[in-house]
């Protein structure tokens, strides 16, 4: 008798494994009970491969998602069991035979509750090129689902980066007390044929990275760098021994799975550390302590494994308006050796004719890094640290050996600094290493950006439990957090509120020229019962009263809105319209602002009393808002959890110049009336962030989402922290400002009775400046990563705004602006 027999009798003598299959696959009968979302491009079919019940698999293909196709690939079946009172588990086993992975989802509901509404489970830690068991806890139903009429399984991805082809078995429903069958011998012969070709390539894969490295001598210190090479060649042969015997089951390649990452990682931080050594000495920039380069405020620099962009230079050159920040970042390595009490050193600057720009307004502040611990929906390719917070209570760190780490320079033009080219000196220091010099020049341009956000937004900010909110500690951190809001283009405002704002806040943005937006009273965020409507809606409008003539009082209406029906269906619509109208003739002069689904905004829907339309960004459609907009609607657009690229969003693990493109080169090409967001400090239990750079930040926000709904983080005090993220909202959104005061200059040119032929030349250069090339953003869904293409962009239309000759342009100031304000 065979080991493997022997094991599984063993195994079957002293447990009781499950009895009940939820589907069965026995022939083509079983298969035509399942749907496919889009037949066009998706196939299902039954499989003879990775079966782990049964006699057949699931095996479900699609392509890479490319838009305009179907985001949320699908396919769904009523089971063969429908009462699952008896069950507490359900478990489905997913075998992805190849290299890329995709998002993979399931919900479970009876046959009254709409599917997104019933059990949604996320399969997490999606198996490349191997198999997953996952275990479903059925307690995890929603009390609104009858469990004992289970009706549909609706299994879906998200936007597949690359071509998915996955098998699905098992569909084990198990009680209380059983376990899930163990594995057959045919199904581990099948996992064990495709690991062998997974373990192959990586030994291949490892062995041609460690021929291309340097030899001992190329590295400072060559005894360890050799004891680290031999490692590795050790580590990447032990998989492939152990599969070249039978196995009896799949644990025994548990522990090497885990060690394969790790060394592939450590390789990874070995190339990029002689990468970027290579990069410093072909520059002709050479220390014997510390590498050191450049990075654009749009990148992201990893501080381990995975290579960064940094340029060895030793000029930065700025530029930016009065009232303008703008960053760069400073990377730093030690040459083969760790780094202690690393800092930059900033001089004030000074222009040819004598001004100052002074070093307090350069803002050297420590990037840190959080760590993600598992892989979200959108399938980043890296779980580890990522930067996001900066550290501005910290201004100096130590450095591991092999890590890189970043240094933000902010710098900051006032109103009244002169307008010049300013330069100056950075200083690079360690403790007892060589320092390295930069010289800065920095660029004020002879223009003023506004005090008020850009862009009308609405942007929920809760009151923060980790600033002590509701006790007399946030009294005082209020102001602080309305200031740093503020500065970064968010007015400090609750999407959510069910009674009066801050009006202290609301009077001190006002009273500083930055107030933008303010929401009154969220009205029915989860819709309104028809039974007590006229009761409800009194209600409503009774609570909202003192709030809206306080406003009134203090001449805020043209900032007010009212926000209500989140993203509501069309089954709502009817009871919406009849909700809007009544707030419309209760309040005429505040705008009503909705997410919910109608994508004609109000011109094909019974809605006609909403007035502010807000989809999100896919599904933005220019020439329709452009039709509402003709009958005085205005159209928003919002993020949240989604759109996933290839769209923009801004999670921890996205490129840091998606942020910058949304609010600044697609706003400008695309021109919503505004900005919506949900949450910008959902931060659950984080208790504030202590030290750095490697911070004790959870960055798990929404659900399973990485930043989603958290766009700055706080110390531990409650003081807020801005993020890489934050910062490149900001930048997106003065690029936005440029684009603004342009079309602004433009437009008086062309109102001139006389244009002589420079001011023809200006035109022509102008307009050409202020269109948003395609070679940056094409469309919502293709668009550069690039930070020179940006920065081309953005340069061409200060020259032209400069070259203008008119000064001091405020679109913003004509008439009223607020959220009713100018359309630009």
């Amino acid at each position: 008798m065979n080991r493997t027999l022997l094991s599984l009798l063993i195994t079957c003598a002293s447990s009781t494994f499950a009895q009940t299959i939820m589907m069965s696959f026995a022939n083509q009968d079983a298969l035509a009970k399942w749907t496919i979302r889009t037949p066009a491009t998706d196939t299902l079919t039954l499989a003879d491969r990775f079966v782990t019940s049964g006699s057949r698999s699931l095996r479900f293909t699609t392509p890479a998602y490319k838009p305009p196709m179907e985001q949320w690939p699908a396919f769904e079946a009523a089971p063969d069991v429908r009462d699952w009172t008896p069950f507490d588990r359900l478990v489905i086993d997913i075998t992805n035979p190849h290299d890329h992975v995709a998002p993979f989802q399931i919900f479970i509901s009876d046959s009254k509750v709409p599917f997104r509404q019933g059990l949604s489970f996320v399969f997490n830690e999606f198996p490349r090129q191997d198999t997953k068991r996952y275990v479903i806890p059925l307690e995890t139903f929603p009390q609104t689902v009858d469990r004992s009429d289970i009706s549909i399984i609706h299994f879906f991805s998200t936007t597949p980066k690359g071509p998915m082809e996955i098998y699905v078995s098992g569909f084990q429903l198990l009680k209380p007390g059983e376990e899930a069958s163990p594995y057959p011998a045919a199904f581990v012969n099948d996992i064990t044929e495709i690991l062998k070709l997974k373990y192959t390539a990586f030994a291949e894969r490892i062995d041609g990275q460690l021929k291309a490295l340097p030899a001992k001598g190329a590295h400072p210190s060559p005894e360890n760098y050799g004891k680290k090479l031999a490692r590795i060649q050790n580590a990447v042969k032990e998989p492939l021994k152990i599969l070249s015997a039978p196995l009896e089951n799949l644990d025994a390649l548990k522990s090497v799975v885990v060690d394969m990452e790790s060394i592939e990682r450590e390789l990874q931080e070995i190339r990029r550390y002689f990468a970027f050594k290579g990069d410093c000495e072909a520059a002709g920039f050479r220390n014997p302590d510390m590498l050191a380069g450049i990075a654009s405020s749009m990148v992201k620099v990893m501080p381990k494994h995975v290579a960064f962009d940094a340029t060895p230079m030793r000029t930065v050159n700025l530029s930016l308006a009065r009232h303008e920040w703008e960053s760069f970042q400073m990377v730093v390595m030690g040459n083969g050796k760790g780094l202690e009490n690393v800092s930059v050193v900033i001089e004030d600057l000074h222009s040819a004719e004598g001004y100052v720009f002074p070093a307090a307004r350069i803002q050297s502040q420590i990037v840190g890094y959080v760590q993600t611990k598992a892989c979200p929906p959108y399938l980043p390719e890296y779980i580890g640290w990522w930067p996001d917070p900066i550290l501005n209570f910290q201004k100096s760190c130590a450095v591991a050996e092999y890590d890189a780490q970043s240094f933000w320079i902010r710098a900051y033009a006032s109103r009244d600094q002169q307008p010049g080219l300013y330069t100056g000196r950075l200083t690079l220091q360690a403790d007892g290493a060589e320092p390295i010099h930069f010289n800065l020049h920095v660029k004020v341009r002879d223009f003023t950006l506004p005090a008020n956000t850009s862009l009308p937004t609405a942007i929920h900010t809760s009151w923060p439990k980790q600033a002590g909110a509701g006790t007399p500690k946030w009294d005082a951190l209020k102001y602080e957090y309305a200031d740093f809001l503020a500065d970064y283009q968010i007015d400090y405002d609750q999407l959510y509120r069910q009674g009066p704002p801050d009006w202290d806040i609301v009077r001190y943005l006002h009273e500083q020229g930055r107030l933008t937006c303010f929401n009154l009273f969220n009205i029915f965020n989860g819709g309104i019962s028809e039974k007590d409507f006229d009761g409800e809606m009194a209600r409503a409008i009774d609570k909202i009263r003192p709030i809206y003539e306080k406003a009134k009082e203090l001449g805020l209406l043209e900032h007010a809105y009212i926000y209500g029906f989140d993203e509501r269906g069309g089954d709502q619509f009817q009871i919406l319209e009849r909700c809007a109208k009544a707030l419309h003739e209760a309040f005429p002069e505040v705008l009503l602002m909705t997410t919910s689904y109608d994508h004609s905004y109000g011109m094909d829907s019974v809605v006609k009393s909403i007035n502010a339309w807000c989809p999100l960004t896919p599904v933005f459609d220019t020439t329709r808002a452009g039709a509402a907009r003709e009958t005085g609607r205005y159209v928003w657009w919002y993020i949240c959890c989604g759109p996933h690229n290839p769209y923009a969003n801004w999670f921890v693990e996205y490129a840091a110049i998606e942020s910058r493109l949304l609010m600044g080169a697609m706003t400008a090409k695309y021109r919503p009336d505004g900005f919506l967001y949900y949450f910008t400090n959902l931060w659950n239990d984080n208790k504030g962030i202590e030290s750095g750079p490697y911070t004790n930040w959870n960055p798990v926000s929404w659900t399973v989402y990485h930043g989603d709904g958290s766009l700055f983080h706080c110390d531990k005090d409650g003081r807020p922290l801005p993020s890489i993220r934050l910062e490149n909202y900001r930048d997106g959104m003065e690029d936005y400002a440029y684009a603004c005061i342009l079309e602004e200059a433009i437009r008086q040119y062309e109102e001139r009775e006389i244009l002589t032929k420079a001011d023809s030349a200006w035109l022509y250069k102008a307009r050409k400046a202020l269109d948003v090339p395609d070679s940056l953003v094409k469309n919502m869904a293709e668009y550069s990563h690039s930070p020179a293409a940006l920065s081309a962009w953005r340069e061409a239309m200060a020259d032209a705004i400069e070259e203008s000759g008119l000064h001091d342009l405020n679109p913003w100031s004509k008439g009223t602006y607020g959220v009713r304000g100018m359309r630009n």
